[in-house]
């Protein structure tokens, strides 16, 4: 059982207690928030749904939480959106408050605020196909074989909702274990291979709430005749991750919504602050050369590819922006031609520093003899790919190229990083591997 008790608080908002019973306590205990008066029927959804029998301690007249109008900032780790104008933020740090903030952002909170009417049933938003997709609220049970994507649910919040994924970067030891730490439901929500799975005979199979795809995906067809929801997604730039993002998040649900408003701009932070701090170089002729190599040492990204994006985001110039198309296969002599000043080694395939180091025709190389040549770092997802984590590839590009110019430290971003969208708290040694 519960109770609230109502204290006038100023002249706009009431401070609210909730009394939750306890099976370990004799007395009942309180959780004090601070709600603004104008949202009192969503406070009321969301306790009449709250798991009442926690152990919530008793203490002073200060709140622990306060709910209010407001938006989310990307600094801001203590907060979610409950609706798109109502916030909960976290004011005292208790298991108890922690447990109601975790709630509060939760499907079964969405429910309980989509049942009281605060929040629609559906909505429909236009994916990167350009087409409109009606989706019933909230949206879960979603089968997400395109791994760039996966991500993307990760960093709105929306890991738990998954049923089967393909997971980029996840498939070595080192990754999967990495990614059951983040999500321990990894090794069963992970499909081996996602070629086998993506028809609609497999999809109808497991009948999901939601489908993400690739927006070419020649399979989309078939699986919205049965009248599955489907987003077809494009995220192939920077500003097309920003896009699908917010394509992602509206799909959702607010506190969906708000993360991708809010990982947005962050990536735009880290990109202004890394060109203000490196203006004096973002002359084209004298931005440090890069290379980089993909899946063997003389496979090499073309202009085209958002790896070279990334370089030109950290300051720098790749040497084959001149290519177009996709990974282009070159000799040699061509390496020795571009005389790149750093060479960048991708984090999949069979390419290794190692490899680049101890051939003798790439010692030619002054990037080689001075052993400027770095394996891109990936926690899961490489940082080097289109996804939400590409933003610390940028961060730790530009510390390579321009050291402490760039006013952003890779240690200290990826603690942020992986705290503020992944929930999650980095190891030292984590950070050690990650931004050595």
């Amino acid at each position: 059982m519960y109770g609230i008790q109502k204290t006038r608080h100023c002249c706009s908002a009431f401070v609210l207690t909730l009394l939750v019973s306890s099976p370990v306590c004799a007395q009942t205990p309180t959780l004090v928030i601070d709600v603004a008066s104008e949202l009192q029927p969503v406070f009321s959804a969301l306790a009449d749904a709250f798991e009442h029998d926690i152990s919530v301690r008793e203490h002073g007249g200060e709140p622990d939480l306060r709910l209010a109008q407001g938006t989310v900032s990307w600094r801001d780790v203590n907060s979610v959106a409950v609706t798109d104008e109502a916030v909960l933020t976290l004011l005292r740090e208790t298991p108890e408050s922690k447990a109601f903030l975790r709630f509060a952002a939760s499907k079964a909170a969405q429910q309980s605020l989509i049942d009281a009417g605060e929040l629609p049933a559906n909505v429909t938003v236009t994916d990167q196909r350009g087409r409109s997709v009606d989706i019933p609220q909230p949206a879960e049970r979603i089968f997400s074989p395109y791994s760039l994507t996966t991500y993307m649910l990760y960093v709105l919040g929306a890991g738990d909702r998954i049923m089967f994924a393909n997971y980029l970067g996840a498939r070595d030891p080192a990754g999967a274990a990495a990614m059951e730490r983040i999500d321990p439901k990894f090794p069963e929500r992970s499909i081996e291979t996602p070629q086998e799975t993506t028809n609609v005979e497999f999809v109808a199979s497991i009948t999901p709430g939601l489908v993400t795809a690739p927006a070419d995906a020649s399979w989309s067809d078939s699986v919205e005749r049965i009248g599955v929801p489907l987003l077809g997604l494009r995220p192939e730039s920077g500003r097309k991750i920003v896009e699908a993002m917010r394509i992602l998040g509206r799909a959702l649900g607010p506190d969906a919504t708000a993360r991708a408003e809010a990982w947005s701009a962050y990536y735009d932070h880290v990109l202004d602050t890394i060109q203000d701090h490196t203006r004096n170089r973002q002359q084209q002729e004298t931005r440090p050369r890069v290379l980089f190599t993909g899946s063997n040492r003389t496979r090499v990204a073309s202009g085209d590819m958002y790896q070279s994006a990334l370089i030109a985001a950290a300051g720098g110039r790749s040497v084959t922006e001149h290519l177009r198309g996709t990974w282009n296969d070159v000799d040699v002599e061509h390496v020795l031609q571009w005389d790149p000043d750093l060479i960048l080694v991708a984090p999949y395939g069979q390419a290794s520093v190692e490899a680049i180091l101890d051939d003798p025709q790439w010692q030619l190389l002054d990037a080689v003899r001075s052993e400027d040549v770095l394996r891109v770092p990936k926690l899961v997802a490489p940082w080097d790919t289109p996804v939400p984590d590409s933003v610390l590839g940028v961060i730790w590009l530009a510390e390579n190229l321009h050291g402490a110019a760039t006013g952003l430290q890779c240690g200290a971003e990826a603690a942020f990083f992986y705290r503020r969208f992944y929930d999650y708290t980095l190891s030292d040694d984590e950070l050690t591997t990650l931004c050595k």
